[in-house]
Order: structure tokens, then sequence, then C-alpha cells
């Protein structure tokens, strides 16, 4: 055990920075929050003995994630990362899946409010020429998945997405673009978790343009956008 938190230091790695561990090629693959991998020949189980139980997950033969890094847990017990990746948990007993995903992230019927003093800040970019959101990350009420929720959006916001702030503010993005591509959600999500910043582009068939979006975490659990959008 000590070879191994010797291991751990000589690596640069704590609990606090591992997103999930894997098995290759007999190797046990420890993957950092940053995306560096490094690899021992140690067994999983003895890795996964040196770190907080309450932290990690063994959600298969040869697969340990960090809990609070889970973006999404399918009704098939795939596992979403904040990184994007995907892992399948064990097959049997699905139930045990979907009842974790409840457990990890599951939301009061009222998500929290952001704190005054963002809010007040918010308020000074009402009339930006750019348009600028804020949006929370939340697991659904029934722990089926997850989604983001409009908590401030500027004016310039109506005229890009073509509906009425009033109408977007405490409401699903989903609910307000039913038929919106959740590929973005990881990159949120990341933001949101970790602090990272994103520059997405891509052409949205909601609004029929094409969008620049500049991601930053104004508040843990919150994604800032700025968005620029011309004609495709």
């Amino acid at each position: 055990m000590n070879d191994l938190h010797e291991w751990f230091q000589k690596n640069d790695l704590c609990p606090e920075n591992i997103l999930y561990l894997y098995r290759n090629d007999r190797k046990t693959v420890v993957h950092r929050m940053d995306g560096e991998e490094v690899a021992l020949y140690a067994p999983l189980h003895s890795v996964l003995s040196a770190l907080p139980e309450d932290m990690f997950l063994n959600i298969s033969k040869g697969i340990v994630v960090c809990r609070s890094q889970i973006v999404d847990i399918s009704n098939d017990g795939i596992y979403t990362m904040s990184d994007g990746r995907s892992f399948q948990g064990r097959r049997r007993g699905l139930s045990d899946h979907r009842r974790l995903r409840a457990e990890i992230r599951r939301v009061d019927a009222q998500p929290r409010p952001m704190s005054m003093s963002l809010l007040e800040k918010c308020s000074l970019l009402d009339d930006m020429p750019l348009a600028f959101c804020i949006i929370e990350l939340v697991f659904n009420e029934d722990g089926r998945g997850v989604d983001f929720i409009f908590r401030y959006c500027n004016a310039e916001m109506a005229t890009i997405e073509g509906v009425p702030v009033e109408e977007m503010l405490g409401r699903s993005f989903y609910e307000v673009f039913p038929n919106g591509d959740k590929k973005w959600l990881v990159s949120y999500a990341d933001v949101a978790l970790n602090g990272t910043k994103h520059i997405l582009h891509d052409y949205s068939p909601e609004v029929d343009k094409c969008l620049t979006i500049h991601c930053y975490q104004p508040e843990p659990g919150y994604c800032a956008c700025v968005w620029q959008a011309t004609d495709p």
C-alpha cells in the first residue's frame, strides 16, 4: 500500500483529480481530470482500495468512475462522464444503475436560485449587443438524464433564438426547443462541473443560423454562454 501511495504522489494523483479508471492490456489506467493518463500493473481493486469509497463507483468489471463526474446514466446502464466518454455498466441488474442515476444528482422540484450578486451582475448585460445567457445544469426530477435551465437571458438572446426572454427563463432548453440537439450538453456539463472553457461552432436548425458559443463557468453548477450568430 505504501508503494501505491508513493506512485500516486509521483504521478501527481489524488482522489480529486481522477476522472475514471479502467483495465487495458493487463494494466490499470488512471485517467485524470486534465485528460492525462498513467498506467500501472497493479490490479484495479488494489488501486481502488487506496481511494475514498464514497467518491468512486465500480460500475462493471474493469471500470471505476468518479461519482461526481457522471453526467448521465441511460436506461441501458451506459454511464456518460463529464469529458464525454461513455462506459457500459453491468448489464445484469439494470435497476441498480437506474437507482444510482436517481440518487447521484436528483434535484428538487424548485431548482436552487443563483446568488443575488450574480443576478445583479447579469443585469449589466441586459442591453449588450451580443447574446448572453446563463444556464444551470440539472438532473431531471425523476432521475432520467440531464438537462439545463435558462437562469438569465439578455434581450439579444430573444433576437437570436426568436423566443421572448420571459418564455425562456426558468424553463428547460428542451421545453423551449423540443427538437434541440443534445450533443452540446456534454460541453455545457464540463463547464458547469469542472470550470473548463469551450468554444462551440455549429449550425442550429432551431434558429436556422450558424452559431459560435463561448462558454465559461460563472459559478459551480452553471455555464455562461456568449452567442454569436451568422446566416448559413
